[in-house]
Parts: structure tokens; sequence; C-alpha cells
């Protein structure tokens, strides 16, 4: 009957303990020295989204193998005997853990980890942030009314190339000198002409962009030059001032200068060189002091050796030479041009609209030849023309693009077993890029635990092992 007693007092001693860590509003999770979990509270559940019923008992190293957890701050207590705090990202939560190891005669008995929910302040802080942005994009705008052709000069990017190329891009902004940027069409040649001048000296003066190819080339010199009155017939009586005049104390973005006619070339030389101009039909040299940028979808090098462009004009636009890798080379940057133009569009329509993740994956595996202009285009019509908030499958091969990436799929396997093989494709190529799991979940945007669930499931190796 005694020990009967005794056994009733300790249970009733277990739950008064266990009913007291239920109480607090933090999460209290125990293990002891072998990793194994004794205690786990009400609040632990409620952040971590997991059931004490189910791990209590459990090997916590077990846990981190099986992807349950991505790492465990009680194992690393265990190991290094020492006190450990981290914060981390579990549940889409910002979470302070914090592991307290229990010491009885020098012998490690236990481990104790508190757990915080940080979500509130780091929402806070977003919004911070947001305010912070919205004051500078306000004041961005009043400051730039005067300027021609206004685009967003925010360059969106997560990859390696363009953050190299936005930090030379700043660099080479505070100089004068001439800069030739290459890409395909679409890159956004444009965008970085305009962020290179709004991050320079001549931020104040104005942005004036010519598309070489869109005027025709008897108009073309007197668009840049200006003319003088009477100059041709149905030239204005008063004259005109050209465009490279205007950009005087500016930047002048000469867009596909490959198109520029050969007698053209020879007067932008004298612009580069002299800093003078003249206005068809005149004969006085106006001085300008304007910085030229030139972009190209062309090898100009190769019109050069065919005698199409001036091999000095060449070296002169190209003292800084900059490429704008294709999408399709930048793969890291399609996720946050997305999250970004979604945002813009659903501001703009007063929009709720998201992608799903099988969406997304689609858009991802799609080469972009338009590059972001069609990656842009795209979700605007996505965004329009999806009938419910969720953007899904459906949607996406409703347009052109689907219909190219319909074209791909093995029409003998079903549509699951399509999408399957896609997200196979798609993880493995992300493996292949990278030297470890950290970053394969930095490149991809995914949790670890979710990774190794993921690659468990398409049956792909996840310990990545680089020579």
């Amino acid at each position: 009957m005694a020990s009967s007693n005794l056994k009733l007092n300790e249970y009733l001693k277990l739950s008064l303990i266990k009913d007291l860590f239920d109480s607090l509003d933090i999460g209290v999770h125990i293990v002891d020295a072998n990793g194994i979990t004794v205690l786990y509270n009400k609040t632990c559940e409620e952040i971590e989204g997991i059931e004490s019923s189910w791990i209590v008992g459990k090997d916590m190293s077990i846990l981190v193998s099986d992807g349950v957890y991505s790492e465990s701050i009680a194992l690393e207590v265990i190991e290094n005997r020492e006190k450990v705090a981290k914060t981390q990202r579990v549940n889409n939560k910002y979470i302070f853990s914090k592991g307290v190891p229990i010491f009885e005669d020098s012998k490690l008995t236990n481990v104790v980890v508190t757990v915080m929910d940080m979500t509130s302040l780091e929402n806070m802080k977003i919004q911070l942030n947001d305010l912070r942005n919205t004051n500078v994009m306000m004041q961005r705008e009043l400051n730039i009314l005067n300027k021609l052709d206004r685009q967003y000069d925010a360059i969106v990017s997560k990859s390696n190339k363009m953050e190299r190329i936005k930090n030379l891009a700043l660099r080479v902004a505070k100089v004068d000198s001439t800069i030739l940027i290459e890409g395909d069409s679409g890159v956004g040649k444009g965008l970085l002409s305009k962020f290179i001048h709004e991050n320079s000296n001549r931020k104040s003066g104005p942005f004036i962009k010519v598309d070489c190819s869109s005027l025709p080339e008897t108009l073309i010199e007197a668009e840049l030059f200006g003319y003088e009155e009477g100059a041709f017939t149905g030239a204005k009586k008063e004259g005109k001032i050209g465009l490279i005049q205007l950009s005087n104390k500016g930047t002048l973005f000469l867009d596909e200068i490959g198109e520029l006619p050969m007698k053209l070339q020879v007067k932008l030389l004298s612009v580069i060189q002299d800093k003078v101009i003249q206005k068809v039909g005149g004969t006085k040299n106006i001085q300008v002091d304007t910085r030229i940028i030139a972009a190209t979808n062309k090898n100009l090098l190769a019109m050069v050796q065919t005698g199409e462009f001036r091999m000095d004009l060449y070296y002169r636009l190209r003292v800084v030479p900059i490429r704008i890798p294709s999408l399709r080379e930048r793969k890291e940057d399609i996720v946050p041009l997305i999250e970004m133009f979604l945002e813009r569009l659903n501001n703009h329509y007063n929009y709720k609209k998201v992608i799903s993740s099988k969406a997304l994956k689609l858009l991802l595996n799609y080469d972009w030849p338009g590059n972001v202009r069609e990656l842009e285009n795209e979700i605007e019509r996505l965004v329009v023309t999806s009938e419910t908030e969720l953007i899904d499958i459906d949607d996406i091969f409703n347009g052109e693009i689907g219909h190219k990436l319909s074209s791909k799929l093995d029409e003998s396997k079903t549509f699951k077993e399509n999408v399957y093989n896609y997200e196979r494709i798609l993880l493995k190529d992300y493996i292949n890029k990278v030297n470890n799991i950290h970053e394969l979940s930095e490149k991809t945007g995914l949790e670890v635990s979710t990774l190794r669930k993921k690659a468990k499931r398409l049956g792909l190796d996840i310990n990545i092992k680089k020579k």
C-alpha cells in the first residue's frame, strides 16, 4: 500500500510540474543527457506545431536526421556542455531559442531549452522598414518628376552575378567614364543605366534615353543634335534643341547603339572626345557636359570586324563594359522578381493574388528567352486573368508560356508524374550548383527540414559532397 501511495505522489508531482510549465507563455522543451525529450509544454506545441504526446520520449538526433528539425540546440548544448542561443525560422515563425545545461555533481543530467515567438517583433521591424522605404520612394519621386522616361530604379536580385554587377555599377556611378552595357533583350539594360544615373553625382540633372532603333535614319541626327532655323524642309521655324544638349549636366543613355548609322558614329565620337556638338544646318560649336551610357544586344566587336561599327567609337564607349546575364543564367533572381511584380500589381489593382508553389516551379523551369521583360509581362497576364486569388498551374497553361511548357510534357505520364519530374529536375539542378545544404536552403528559399523531406520523396541525395 505504501508503494502505491509513493507512485501516486510521484505522478501527482509530475502532473503538477507539467501544469506549471503549461501555464507559462514561453516554450519549454527539456531533454535528458541522451537527447531524449522528457517534457514539452503547450506553448512549444503552439510555436513549433508538434504535439507533446508525440515528441516526449523521442530522440532529438533521430528527429534531426528525419528532417523534423533542421538542427537541435539541445544536442548542441549536450555536445559543447555550455549555453547556446539562436534565432531560427520554424513554421514561418521567427523563434528565439536558448539552451541551458543542467549539472549534478559535474555530470550533465538535462538540457532546458526555452523558446520565444519573435514573429510580432519581426513584423514590426518589417513594417518599420516598409515605412522607411515608402519615405525614400516618395522623396525619389519628388526629386525626379522633371526627368524623362521615369522607371523603377530598384534592381531586384539575389544571384551573385547580379550583386557583382550592382556593386560595379555603384563604383563607376561616381565617375564620368563611358559605359557599354551588353546583354540580351529584356535583361534590364535600361534599368541598370537609370540605376547608375540615380547613384551618380549627376542625379539632380536630366536622364535622357534615346532608342537608336526606333528613329528613322533621316531624323535621328536632327533628334540627337538638334537643328537650326530652316535647316531642312519641314523644320520648325525657330529650330530645335537636340537630345544631347538636353542631357547637359546629366546622363545620355543610347539604347541599341548598334543601330546608329555610320555617319552619326563619327559625330558621336566627336561628342565623347571634344564635348562639343553642332546642330544640323549650324556652324557654331556648343559645349556639352554629359555622361554617355550605351547599350546593345548585338555583338559590337563582330560588327567592328565586318566594318558595320567604328572601332574607335567601340573602344571609346567600352571604357567600362558591363554584361548583364540572361535570366536563364541567374535563376535565383526569378522568385524575387516574381514577388516584386506581384506586389506591385496587387497594389496597383488592389488585389491579393498569390502564386501556388506548383505554379512557381513551372515558372522556374521555363528558360525566359525574353528575360525580365517577358517575366514581368507573364506575371501581369496571370494577375489580371486568373479568376481566383490563387494563381495555379492551370492559369499558366492557359497562356503562351504554358503552351511552350506543355510541349515538353511526356503525354504518356499523368499530370502528377510530370509535376514530380519537373520538381526532381529543378531540385537536382539546385543541388549541383551549391556546396552544402545550408547554401541550398538559401538558394531555394526552403527550410532545411523541408528540403530533407522533399529530397527523400524525390529520391535525391541531399548530402552534398563537393570535391
